[in-house]
C-alpha cells in the first residue's frame, strides 16, 4: 500500500504534470481555478456556519425587542389615558366672523381675525373638542354684544375689554369649556362716517375714427353727476368717478352707449349706470376771404394792406357747413408792429366759430402803404 502510493507520488506522468504547472505558473495560460475553488468551499462553509448563528442570536434579541416594545406601547397607552383623565388649563384658537356692523358706519380697521381662549377642562374634553371644533369660527355679533353703543353714538372710535364677552362667546362653544381669559385683551373698532355727495363723472374712452370723420364736440355723459355714498374720508378726496374703460373702432357717427361706473369697495352709486355720449360727424373743407383790420389804428393816419383779404381753410361738420359765414372770423394787424417799421405786418386770428378744425390763413404776413391824412 505505502509502495503504490510512493509509486504513484513519483510516476513520470505527475512529474510531468507537476513541472508542467510550475512551467506555467508566470506564463498567460496559468489555470488557478482548483485553488479558488477549495478556498471558495471553504469559506462558503464558515460563513454559512456564521451567518446561521447570528440569525439565531438576532431572532432572540428580535422576540425581546417586541416583547419590550409592546410594553412601552401599553405603559404609554394607560399613562395617556390617566392623563387625559385630569383637568388642564390651555389656549385654543378659534377664527371670529363679524356680522351685524352699524348701518350707519362702516368699519375701517381691521380687528382680530382670530381670538385665543384660555380654558380650563379635562384632557379628554379639550381633546375632543380640538378633534370636532377646530374651525368652527365663533359669531362676534357687533350690535348685539355692544348694545348698540356704536350706532348710537357719534364717535368714530371704540375700545372694549375683552372679558365682557366671556359669557356670550361660552355658548357658541361648550358649557364643558371653563373660559377665563380671551385675547387679545382688548377689542378696537375705528368706524368711518357714511356721507353722500355729488361727483362728476368723467369718461374714460378711447377711440377710432373713420378718414373725414372728427368729434365735433366734448364727449359727455348723462347724467354728468351721481349720489355717491360710502365713507366720509374717501369722498372728502374723491373728485370725479371715472366710466368703465371703453374702447370703439372705425366710428362714423355720433355714439351712444350705456356704461357702469368704475368700481370702489365701500362705495354705492345712484344711478349704478350712465349715458355715454360721443359726438362724431363727418367734417369737409371749406375756405373763406375774410377782410383784415388794423387794431389801435390813429385817425391822423390811412393805412393800405396789400393784400387786404386773407383765405381762410377749415374743416367744418357737415350739418354747419352753410351756417358758416365771414363774420363768424376776426383777422388783425396790429398798428404797433407799423410804429415799429416792420415791413410786413403779421395776421393774427382772433375770433373763430366753434367746432372748426384745421384753420390755416393765407399769406400769413401782408404788406402795407401808410399816409398821413390832411389837416
Amino acid at each position: 500500500m505505502w509502495t503504490k502510493a510512493l509509486s504513484l507520488k513519483t510516476s513520470p506522468t505527475c512529474l510531468n504534470k507537476n513541472k508542467d504547472i510550475h512551467r506555467n505558473t508566470k506564463g498567460p495560460a496559468y489555470n488557478s481555478q482548483p485553488f479558488f475553488f477549495i478556498f471558495d468551499f471553504v469559506e462558503n462553509k464558515w460563513f454559512n456556519s456564521i451567518q446561521s448563528l447570528f440569525n439565531f442570536i438576532t431572532m432572540k434579541n428580535d422576540r425581546k425587542l417586541v416583547i419590550y416594545l409592546i410594553c412601552v406601547g401599553f405603559a404609554t397607552i394607560f399613562w395617556f389615558l390617566n392623563a387625559l383623565n385630569k383637568e388642564y388649563s390651555v389656549e385654543l384658537t378659534f377664527p371670529v366672523k363679524y356680522t351685524n356692523l352699524p348701518e350707519n358706519k362702516i368699519l375701517s380697521n381691521t380687528p382680530p381675525d382670530h381670538f385665543t381662549l384660555k380654558v380650563n377642562s379635562f384632557g379628554f374634553t379639550i381633546l375632543r373638542h380640538k378633534l370636532s371644533m377646530a374651525f368652527s369660527p365663533l359669531v362676534f355679533n357687533v350690535n348685539s354684544f355692544t348694545n348698540r353703543r356704536m350706532e348710537t353714538s357719534e364717535n368714530d372710535s371704540f375700545s372694549f375689554i375683552s372679558r365682557q364677552f366671556i359669557t356670550r362667546l361660552s355658548e357658541q362653544v361648550t358649557n364643558e369649556l371653563e373660559i377665563t381669559e380671551i385675547l387679545p385683551d382688548t377689542l378696537y373698532f375705528q368706524f368711518d362716517r357714511i356721507v353722500s355727495r355729488k361727483i362728476k363723472v368723467q369718461p374714460n374712452v378711447s377711440y377710432e375714427l373713420k378718414k373725414q370723420h372728427y368729434l365735433n364736440n366734448d364727449i359727455t355723459t348723462k347724467p354728468d353727476s351721481v349720489l355717491v355714498s360710502g365713507p366720509e374720508s374717501i369722498l372728502d378726496t374723491l373728485t370725479y368717478i371715472n366710466t368703465k374703460s371703453q374702447h370703439y373702432k372705425e366710428l362714423d357717427q355720433n355714439t351712444m352707449r350705456n356704461v357702469s361706473l368704475e368700481e370702489f369697495d365701500n362705495l354705492n352709486y345712484t344711478p349704478k349706470r350712465v349715458v355715454l355720449n360721443i359726438p362724431v360727424e363727418e367734417f369737409t373743407q371749406k375756405q373763406l376771404f375774410i377782410p383784415i383790420t388794423i387794431t389801435d389804428l390813429p385817425d391822423t393816419v390811412n393805412v393800405t394792406l396789400f393784400p387786404n383779404k386773407a383765405k381762410i381753410n377749415f374743416m367744418t361738420p357737415l350739418s354747419q357747413f352753410s351756417e358758416i359765414l365771414p363774420e363768424d372770423f376776426s383777422l388783425n394787424v396790429s398798428y404797433e408792429e407799423i410804429q415799429n417799421k416792420e415791413e410786413l405786418l403779421e395776421l393774427k386770428l382772433y375770433a373763430e366759430p366753434a367746432h372748426i378744425l384745421s384753420v390755416s390763413v393765407t399769406p400769413e404776413k401782408v404788406e402795407y402803404l401808410i399816409e398821413k391824412k390832411d389837416d
